[in-house]
C-alpha cells in the first residue's frame, strides 16, 4: 500500500496491492508541502478575529487539539502513530489539525538540530480504515480522494459484524472468532504478520468486528503503539473519554488518542467550514469526465475544503447504507411540495447528530 492507493474490486478499495492507475493522481505535492499549506491556513484561522462566539469556541478547541496531539508526538515516535480514517467530518477535522500540527513539529525539530537532512519529513501517514461491509460510493469517493490528497498509506479493512445488529455493534461486540483464527486467503495456517492484503472478510467469513479489524492491523503493524481516533463525547461509548486512554473490554493493547474529543457539532462545521481552510487538490475535470459546471461529487466549505457530499445531502452521520440515513430534523417541504433536506452544518443540536443512524 502506498499513499491510499489500492486496487478496486467492484467499485470499492480493496486491501490489495497499489494500482496507479485505480484513480488519478491529484497532484504533486510532497506530504511536507501539503503539512507547510495546512498549517499555515489553520494559523490564519486561529489569528482571525473571531466573528461570533462558535468562532471563538472552535478557536479555543482547535489549539487544545493541536496540543495533544503535540504530546503525542512527544511521547511517541512518529512511526509508532497510526491515524484511524473514515472520511467523516470528525476524522477530517483531525486529520486537517494532525497535518497542520507535523509542520510545526518537524520544523521545530529541524530547529534545534540546526540542519535540514533530506528525508526526515515522512513521505506518508500510517491509517487504518475499518470500513463498514455496506460503504456508500460517496464515502468510499472521498476516502480515495482525500487519501491521495493527504498522502494517507490508508489500510482498509472490511468488517462484518454479522446478523442482529441490535444485539452487537462494531465498538464493543461480543467475543468473536480471534483474528488469529479468521480465514487467510491460500493458507492452512496462518505466518506470523501476515501482509493486510491477504485478508479476506466476506458475507460468509466469521465476524470481523471493528475490534477484530483493529487488532489485524497491529498485528500487521507491530511498530504502532498509539492511534489517533476522532471519537467526539457525544458519540456512542465517548462519555466517560479523555485525551489519552489505553484500550479496554478485550481490545488489542495501544494507546486511543481523542485530540477532538470534546469539540460539538457546531465548531466541527465551523471549522470545516471556515474561509481560511482551502482545498489543496487540483481541478478533477481533467481526465474525470466532469464538465463545466458539474459537480466533481464533493461537498465544499466557504474557503472551498472539501468533504464528503452526502453532508450536504441532509446526512448527519456516516455509517453503512444499511444503518444511515438522513437525518429527519432536516427534512422540509420545498415550495412545490417536494420532500428536501437541508445540509448537515445548518444541524448545531448535538444530541440530534445520530437521528440518521438506526
Amino acid at each position: 500500500m502506498t499513499n491510499g492507493l489500492h486496487k478496486m474490486v467492484n467499485g470499492e478499495a480493496d486491501v490489495s496491492l497499489s494500482h496507479p492507475t485505480a484513480y488519478p493522481a491529484t497532484h504533486p505535492r510532497s506530504l511536507e508541502n501539503v503539512c507547510a499549506l495546512l498549517h499555515g491556513q489553520v494559523d490564519a484561522f486561529l489569528k482571525a478575529e473571531p466573528e461570533d462566539d462558535v468562532t471563538r469556541r472552535t478557536q479555543d478547541q482547535t489549539r487544545i487539539s493541536m496540543q495533544v496531539i503535540e504530546k503525542a508526538l512527544l511521547d511517541y515516535e512518529f512511526s509508532a502513530l497510526s491515524l484511524s480514517y473514515n472520511g467523516g467530518k470528525d476524522c477530517l477535522v483531525l486529520l486537517i489539525i494532525y497535518l497542520a500540527v507535523l509542520h510545526a513539529h518537524f520544523s521545530s525539530k529541524r530547529s534545534k538540530n540546526g540542519t535540514h537532512k533530506p528525508g526526515e519529513f515522512p513521505k506518508s501517514i500510517p491509517s487504518i480504515y475499518a470500513k463498514a461491509p455496506d460503504p456508500f460510493h460517496a464515502v468510499s469517493h472521498f476516502v480515495e480522494y482525500s487519501s491521495r490528497l493527504y498522502h494517507l498509506d490508508l489500510a482498509h479493512i472490511f468488517t462484518n459484524p454479522g446478523p442482529g445488529k441490535k444485539e452487537k455493534s462494531h465498538s464493543n461486540p461480543p467475543p468473536t472468532t480471534p483474528p488469529s483464527a479468521q480465514p487467510i486467503e491460500n493458507a492452512t495456517t496462518e505466518p506470523k504478520n501476515v501482509p493486510l492484503s491477504r485478508v479476506t472478510s466476506h458475507s460468509d467469513k466469521p465476524t470481523v468486528s471493528f475490534r477484530d479489524a483493529f487488532a489485524l492491523y497491529l498485528r500487521s503493524n507491530p511498530s504502532v503503539r498509539a492511534i489517533f481516533v476522532g471519537t467526539r463525547r457525544t458519540d456512542p461509548h465517548g462519555g466517560h473519554l479523555t485525551h489519552f486512554d489505553p484500550t479496554d473490554h478485550n481490545w488489542p493493547d495501544f494507546m486511543r488518542v481523542h485530540p477532538v474529543i470534546d469539540w460539538h457539532l457546531s465548531e466541527i462545521w465551523c471549522f470545516l467550514r471556515s474561509p481560511f481552510l482551502t482545498d489543496l487538490g487540483e481541478s478533477e475535470k481533467e481526465g474525470n469526465g466532469v464538465a463545466d459546471g458539474e459537480s466533481d461529487g464533493f461537498g465544499r466549505g466557504k474557503g472551498g475544503l472539501r468533504y464528503c457530499a452526502m453532508y450536504d445531502e441532509g446526512y448527519t452521520s456516516l455509517g453503512g447504507i444499511n444503518d444511515t440515513v438522513r437525518n429527519p430534523k432536516l427534512k422540509y417541504i420545498d415550495e412545490d411540495g417536494r420532500e428536501r433536506y437541508k445540509p448537515a452544518y445548518e444541524m448545531t443540536w448535538d444530541e440530534g447528530e445520530r437521528l440518521g443512524r438506526e
